[in-house]
């Protein structure tokens, strides 16, 4: 929980120097492709996170890899972490501010779970629905799963709408266990 509170001041950070100069959705790319990078290459990753390694070695490692390709803003936040000995914090940093920018740019982002792949069309229309509905600029993620039978679950943060075929038959089934029949009439208590 620590790790969080901290990841979010560097995200929360990060945010105002980039609404300060302009430049949050070069941030949001930068960071995201570095975070990648970390993610997809285990040497980078332990090299930042050795503790045999002094800080001034990842700093100039971070100058020499990321110097001239990279916004001084996010150049400065890598050697910050490594003076402060919380790069581990990287991907948590990122995914706070992440969540920050979506805030700030009216963003939500929804993943949509069909138990087949959607066609664009379909997740055109989707996205425009929801996008109509909740006043928000919509990002769209589509994932399957075959055991919803059919139907669509909308997952947004926290929120989850389930308008799958499966959790219509659970509902049908639960409904149909909790009535009481008494000859040819069902009814509810």
């Amino acid at each position: 929980m620590a790790g969080n509170v901290v990841a979010n001041v560097y995200a929360n950070a990060l945010v105002e120097i980039g609404q300060e100069k302009k430049i949050l959705d070069r941030l949001e790319e930068e960071l995201g492709f570095i975070v990648g990078l970390i993610s997809e290459d285990r040497d980078v990753e332990i090299y930042l996170n050795a503790p045999g390694i002094s800080p001034d070695a990842k700093k100039e490692f971070i100058d020499r890899v990321f110097g001239g390709e990279f916004s001084e803003t996010i150049v400065n936040l890598l050697k910050v972490l490594v003076d402060n000995g919380r790069q581990a914090l990287l991907k948590s940093i990122n995914e706070a501010f992440v969540e920050l920018l979506d805030v700030v740019n009216n963003r939500q982002r929804v993943t949509v779970i069909s138990s087949m792949k959607l066609g664009k069309d379909v997740l055109d229309k989707v996205q425009a629905s929801l996008s109509e509905k909740l006043k928000k600029n919509i990002i769209l993620d589509d994932a399957v799963d075959e055991s919803i039978l059919g139907g669509i679950i909308l997952r947004m943060g926290d929120i989850i709408l389930d308008g799958s075929m499966a959790n219509d038959l659970k509902n049908i089934r639960h409904n149909l266990l909790n009535s009481k029949v008494r000859g040819d009439r069902a009814y509810e208590d």
